[in-house]
């Protein structure tokens, strides 16, 4: 059995169709045509841009990775999207930050679906809170929530799941994680510093995981309506890169980086 087929389920059959209002939608999307898919998913388009599919994290592991490019190729290689534009202009690379919009399968009346949150749904890739997709996290978090929560696709690799912060082994497990982490666990407490707030999974600041956000950060999150100093006894879910230097923590800058939700 070809270990695409291990990693991932099958192309979803019923998406959703793509929105036609708000922050992630097709509102103000315009036409292309993509030419090809590079070997790092940004998609070429025929008038010579090219658009990244801002919000999602691919597979590193070689096997997954020419599997979810394969699906992404397979589907939009020589055919017409429409692309909507999630910045004001292209990042260093030259890649015009993206959310883009294709029918699946070829029925005159198939509807527009996101291909982010197809891919995130199939788990072909992660949602990574990019700045630029702050205003797609609440549709890329639902859409890749079943695949998350079943281990589809790159959630079956035990090395891209998210960490239980209450967990004895947590913390070593956090010390090796490289790239994008995501940890969950109950706020135990909270804790300030002339430059920052934390957030505490533990008791223990030293050896359990916790959360920094620097104050001057503080009103971005209260503008969201997530008050940290109020989340005591909450469970959340953040995701970002580990820094070890003073015990296993994470610094978050935007509301995109962490869920609250009660058990």
């Amino acid at each position: 059995m070809a270990l695409a087929t291990l990693f991932f389920a099958a192309p979803a059959q019923a998406l959703t169709p793509a929105p036609e209002a708000g922050a992630c939608s097709l509102e103000n999307a315009t036409p292309a045509t993509v030419a090809g898919i590079d070997d790092d998913f940004d998609l070429l388009l025929d008038d010579g841009r090219r658009a990244a599919l801002s919000g999602l994290e691919f597979p590193n592991a070689p096997e997954q990775r020419a599997a979810a490019r394969k699906r992404l190729s397979d589907w939009l290689a020589g055919r017409d999207v429409f692309i909507g534009a999630l910045g004001a202009a292209p990042d260093r690379w030259g890649r015009t930050p993206a959310r883009i919009f294709a029918t699946q399968g070829s029925a005159a009346d198939a509807p527009l679906v996101s291909v982010a949150a197809a891919l995130l749904e199939e788990g072909r890739a992660r949602f990574r809170p990019d700045p630029p997709a702050a205003g797609c996290a609440a549709s890329y978090l639902a859409a890749e929530a079943p695949a998350r929560e079943g281990h589809l696709g790159q959630w079956s690799d035990e090395a891209m799941r998210p960490v239980d912060a209450g967990a004895p082994d947590a913390a070593a497990r956090l010390v090796h994680r490289k790239g994008m982490a995501i940890v969950f666990g109950v706020i135990s407490s909270t804790g300030e510093s002339r430059a920052a707030l934390y957030l505490n999974f533990g008791e223990k600041r030293a050896e359990n995981f916790s959360v920094v956000i620097l104050r001057r950060n503080l009103a971005i999150f209260e503008q969201a309506g997530i008050v940290p100093r109020s989340l005591i006894g909450r469970q959340a879910r953040v995701r970002g890169l580990i820094e070890t230097s003073f015990g296993p923590r994470m610094q978050i800058a935007s509301p995109a980086e962490i869920e609250i939700f009660d058990r």
